[in-house]
């Protein structure tokens, strides 16, 4: 079991809950930041950094077109069978601000959780959507649910949404999500001590879950926002340095764990 820092040597336990151990190879704090911090860029200049990230993590990532000007940015790492679960967050962003809150900071996590589960022999298939376009009516995650086939959907165990991450500690939108997939997440959440709360933020917009939802699929969002972190979306202080580092790697640090249990425990 190879491992890149303390986090990553935490193991979960045989337990009522926990029927072996898992393994993740966490990338370190500094990476995570540095790929953070990669997204100040021009808006049009996103899609071609998610995909370099990509590929400097090792995934050769290829681009689900949308239309003429933009285009999903997708990593698989095939697993032993069809099942999959799909990892997404959104590239685009407001005109105000950098759009580093909403959303690269969801989105410039994918490489690192591809990372995160590469090394280890998986049952399902992981597939990590950078979205395009979820600013204009959620096009990019629309259109990708769109060209899913019927089988492809019968294979679908999960879609996690990772969704303005960093701000305070992670929350997990109840509302929305699927019962089973929040259950998971508690699970993991208790058994490596992270908090975890339900903010649910159907009131103040919609996220790349909605057509997932539509076509009855299971999800669950992780976010960090709440009533006082709400005025940072869409705003000119959406900038890196609103993002809490301890935070946003903390959030890293559950969501890689959660996708390794999910792997156990989803058929």
């Amino acid at each position: 079991m190879r491992h890149l820092n303390p986090w990553a040597a935490a193991t979960l336990l045989a337990t009522a809950c926990f029927a072996q151990h898992l393994e993740v190879n966490l990338v370190n704090q500094q990476i995570v930041q540095e790929r953070l911090a990669a997204g100040t860029v021009q808006p049009a200049k996103r899609q071609e950094t998610i995909r370099a990230l990509f590929e400097k993590a090792g995934c050769t990532a290829e681009e689900q077109r949308i239309n003429k000007k933009t285009a999903n940015v997708i990593c698989t790492l095939p697993g032993e069978t069809p099942s999959t679960i799909v990892i997404g967050g959104h590239f685009d962003f407001a005109e105000r601000g950098s759009g580093i809150v909403d959303d690269w900071s969801g989105t410039s996590l994918l490489p690192s959780l591809y990372t995160a589960l590469k090394e280890q022999k998986r049952k399902h298939t992981y597939v990590f959507v950078a979205f395009a376009a979820e600013e204009r009516g959620l096009a990019g995650s629309a259109y990708f649910v769109k060209k899913l086939s019927a089988e492809q959907k019968s294979s679908l165990r999960a879609f996690v949404n990772l969704e303005c991450l960093g701000l305070t500690p992670v929350k997990v939108w109840t509302h929305r999500a699927t019962p089973a997939l929040v259950t998971r997440l508690l699970e993991v959440a208790a058994a490596i001590k992270m908090p975890l709360e339900g903010s649910n933020v159907e009131e103040v917009g919609d996220d790349d879950t909605h057509p997932f939802v539509n076509a009855k699929l299971p999800v669950i969002t992780l976010h960090s926002v709440t009533q006082e972190t709400l005025a940072i979306l869409h705003s000119v202080r959406d900038q890196v340095d609103a993002v809490h580092a301890d935070e946003y790697y903390a959030s890293y640090k559950l969501a890689a764990f959660y996708l390794a249990y999910l792997d156990l425990k989803m058929e």
